[in-house]
């Protein structure tokens, strides 16, 4: 079937530009303008007391580029986030945008061959043999098909390089190279030294024009083992259930991300180059950039080698509408061992104006300190907590607890059933709210240190058709919801109807897939491409070693004798971190682990525990201790304007 890859789409890797050259230029053109013949524009210049500055692109092909700098370590991290996940899977091939996620690792025309033609006759006879193992219904067929597809795939093997776009970046010295399917979205992520960004360039805007989903085969081997252990997941099992519930005609409930056990037994190479040509195009994908970049410079790059994808009419976005909850629908499942409880409450979508106050909601139950779960419970149930799942279609409340033993599962779904009564007739302490604030205040903050966090709420608000300075201002509306709408949302989401799963103990009835007899292939991994090759030698500025000099990077102090402090400025934001090193571990006395364990119940000689865990929650501070074998360290972190009173 050769119309399966050469059908692919030709999106040719940019014009004929000088990259190198246009690096050099681009720093004294204007940011509010292209330069002449640029195929993109300036969306959105930084906002207003954006705290990481981010530019916002457009390519003309639709391609959308968000780029913030972070000069703190002379690294980049990059994602390329794609609009399309397990929800936009057919219902008649369930799985198929996960199993493109690891596709999408085996390379191209140019990548992961040594001789695309000759490979090429082989893997077009392999992809037309899936298709009639997919229709065959005969089990003698399908085993007959099969041995003609490991055939195939032996003779194939010779030209194919294994896993090269992962050798290629380790090389480079990669961390964080992943990637992840989700019900929303897929994303290929990873960080590299700042010296590498054209060589990232140039094997990414590759590695999305022609994909070939080479030793398909032997992948099938790792899909069916993540799919073998998610059946054999406690956590996976009940809430899948629950979700088939919550959700009776949308994917959220009725596709698993892994896709159906019968649907993976039928791969379609044919229907998962549909599912490429239909969303992996420009004008529903993203770019986004944070690290030691230089913004003009960079989005020069982008354009120069990601301009020539070809932009595609999208499909029409589809619609579900679920029918209201009635009253407390159940399920049960059965597993070995602990048994558990999950009660969902059906929601609200990210869009929605009650999303801020469904957050609020969900850290007054829940906020791993001083929430009503974490205090009310914690002597009353073994374990237990709340959380939330906003997607774009629909939101969901989540509660979860653990009995004790002798304990029932309708006692704890009780317990769990009171704390929301509690903030729905409103008899929560007034304090509780901006603490919540602060502590989210903080947490966001946080992210910001990070390349990672950067690109991750970038990639969130992207998700969301969010525009960057809206997903800004979600601290701020959160400040201004009062106790009262707090409660009028609870009572408004919270009105009895919901799913109850009861995971009980007892044996699981486990139907796991039988992984394909697959003949091994010997490949040698150490070939490259042409293509790798000379991207691989491609010249690189060495990055030079900043050293750190005391008296301009920290400085030093004396508190007490035998006390030193070292410290230092934050350059990125209004957090504080203070560690308290003392050389006394737990070889030295082992009971220091059990001391620790006792720090969670533990108050002082004027604040018993409980009011303890408040204040530490009302400053939005974090407090730990830990032990090495060798030293224990007491720890603080939090915002600069509560220091004082944390100390």
């Amino acid at each position: 079937m050769p119309q399966l890859i050469s059908s692919a789409p030709g999106r040719p890797v940019g014009r004929a530009l000088c990259t190198r050259l246009l690096v050099g230029l681009v720093g004294c053109l204007p940011l509010a303008s292209a330069p002449a013949g640029a195929a993109y524009k300036l969306v959105a210049p930084p906002a207003s007391g954006d705290p990481i500055r981010v530019h916002h692109y457009e390519l003309d092909n639709g391609l959308q580029v968000f780029l913030s700098e972070n000069r703190e370590e002379p690294r980049f991290y990059a994602e390329i986030v794609i609009r399309a996940g397990g929800k936009h899977d057919p219902a008649v091939s369930t799985g198929i945008a996960h199993y493109l996620e690891h596709m999408l690792f085996k390379g191209t025309d140019r990548i992961g061959t040594v001789d695309f033609a000759a490979e090429k006759i082989h893997l077009d006879r392999i992809a037309a043999l899936y298709e009639e193992h997919s229709a065959a219904t005969d089990p003698a067929r399908r085993e007959e098909i099969y041995s003609h597809i490991n055939a195939e795939s032996q003779l194939a093997a010779p030209y194919s390089i294994p896993n090269e776009i992962a050798h290629a970046y380790e090389a480079m010295g990669e961390h964080h190279l992943n990637a992840h399917t989700s019900m929303e979205e897929t994303v290929y992520k990873v960080s590299l030294p700042s010296n590498r960004l054209e060589q990232w360039a140039r094997i990414e805007s590759e590695r999305f024009r022609r994909p070939v989903f080479r030793l398909f085969q032997t992948e099938l081997e790792t899909v069916y083992e993540e799919k073998n252990r998610s059946m054999d997941n406690k956590h996976r099992l009940i809430r899948e259930a629950v979700q088939r519930r919550l959700y009776k005609v949308h994917p959220y409930g009725q596709q698993t991300i892994l896709g159906s056990v019968e649907h993976l037994k039928n791969p379609s190479l044919r229907r998962m180059y549909e599912f490429f040509e239909r969303y992996y195009v420009p004008n529903n994908m993203a770019i986004i950039i944070s690290g030691d970049i230089d913004i003009p410079g960079t989005i020069e790059l982008i354009d120069a080698h990601f301009s020539g994808w070809e932009p595609a009419k999208l499909p029409k976005p589809e619609k579900w509408k679920e029918k209201s909850l009635t009253g407390v629908e159940r399920v049960e499942v059965s597993y070995p061992g602990e048994e558990y409880v999950l009660l969902a409450f059906r929601t609200v979508s990210n869009h929605h104006r009650d999303a801020e106050a469904l957050t609020i909601i969900d850290m007054i139950l829940d906020n791993r300190v001083a929430g009503l779960i974490n205090l009310n419970l914690q002597q009353q149930v073994r374990d237990a907590g709340s959380y939330p799942i906003q997607s774009n279609d629909y939101g969901a409340q989540y509660l979860w607890g653990i009995p004790k033993q002798d304990q029932t599962l309708e006692e704890v779904e009780t317990l769990l059933l009171a704390q929301l009564e509690i903030i729905k007739s409103g008899d929560f302490e007034d304090w509780i709210i901006p603490a919540i604030v602060t502590d989210f205040k903080k947490h966001y903050k946080s992210r910001f240190e990070r390349n990672t966090g950067r690109v991750e709420l970038l990639r969130d608000a992207f998700l969301a058709f969010e525009k960057w300075r809206e997903a800004l201002g979600e601290v701020e509306r959160m400040e201004k919801l009062r106790k009262k709408e707090i409660v009028k949302a609870a009572i408004k989401y919270f009105d009895g109807d919901y799913v109850a799963g009861y995971r009980r103990d007892g044996q699981q009835d486990l139907a796991a897939i039988e992984k394909p007899a697959i003949d091994p292939i010997a490949i040698d991994p150490g070939r490259k491409s042409s293509f790798m090759a000379r991207t691989m030698a491609m010249e690189v500025e060495e990055i030079e070693p900043s050293y750190i000099v005391p008296g301009r990077d920290f400085r030093t102090g004396t508190i007490a004798s035998g006390v030193r402090l070292y410290y230092s400025s934050n350059p990125v934001n209004d957090l504080f971190s203070l560690s308290i090193a003392i050389d006394l571990g737990l070889l030295a006395d082992n009971r220091l682990a059990v001391a620790r364990e006792l720090l969670d119940k533990s108050g002082t000689s004027t604040l018993d525990g409980e009011k303890m865990k408040k204040e530490w929650y009302r400053l939005g501070t974090d407090f730990s201790i830990s032990n090495g074998d060798h030293r224990t360290t007491i720890s603080l972190s939090g915002l600069d304007e509560n220091f004082a009173t944390s100390l």
